[in-house]
C-alpha cells in the first residue's frame, strides 16, 4: 500500500471515529436533560398534589386552567398554584412587582418574555402567594 492510501485510510477512520464519539456525547447529554426535566415536572406534580389538598371547597370549586406556549414548551397553570411551583414550570421571571395593600393581602406580579424578546408576553399575578391570573400579551 502506497502511503498516500495509508494516510487517507487514517484520515477517514479518524473522522469516522470523531463522528462516533460525538454522536455518544450528545445522546447521553440529551438523556440527562430528558432526566432532569422529568424530575422537574415530578416535583411540580407533588406540589401541586399538595396544593391541591390545601385548598378549601370554595377554591376547589373556583380553579381555572391555563395553557401558555412558551420557549420551553406547553406549561399547564391553574389558579391557586403555589409561587414556587410556577417557578419550577416557568423558570425565573423577567420582572416582579410586589404590592402590601394592608388588610392580610399581598399582591405580586411576574412578568415572562415570550417570543417577543421586546414585550413581555406573559404577565402572573398572586395573591398571597397563590395564583390569582395570567394574562398573555398577543400580537395581532
Amino acid at each position: 500500500m502506497n502511503t498516500f492510501l495509508k494516510i487517507s485510510l487514517g484520515f477517514v477512520l479518524g473522522v469516522v471515529c470523531t463522528i462516533g464519539v460525538l454522536y455518544i456525547i450528545v445522546a447521553t447529554q440529551n438523556t440527562e436533560e430528558n432526566q432532569l426535566q422529568e424530575e422537574i415536572r415530578m416535583k411540580a406534580l407533588k406540589n401541586l398534589n399538595q396544593s391541591f389538598a390545601d385548598f378549601d371547597e370554595d377554591e376547589q370549586r373556583n380553579i381555572q386552567s391555563f395553557e401558555l406556549t412558551t420557549k420551553k414548551g406547553i406549561v399547564k397553570l391553574h389558579t391557586y398554584m403555589p409561587k414556587d411551583s410556577v417557578q419550577i414550570l416557568m423558570g425565573r421571571p423577567q420582572s416582579t412587582d410586589i404590592n402590601d395593600y394592608g388588610y392580610g393581602e399581598t399582591h405580586e406580579v411576574w412578568k415572562y418574555k415570550g417570543t417577543n424578546k421586546y414585550v413581555d408576553e406573559f404577565t402572573i399575578e398572586f395573591i398571597n402567594g397563590k395564583l390569582k391570573s395570567v394574562n398573555q400579551f398577543k400580537d395581532h
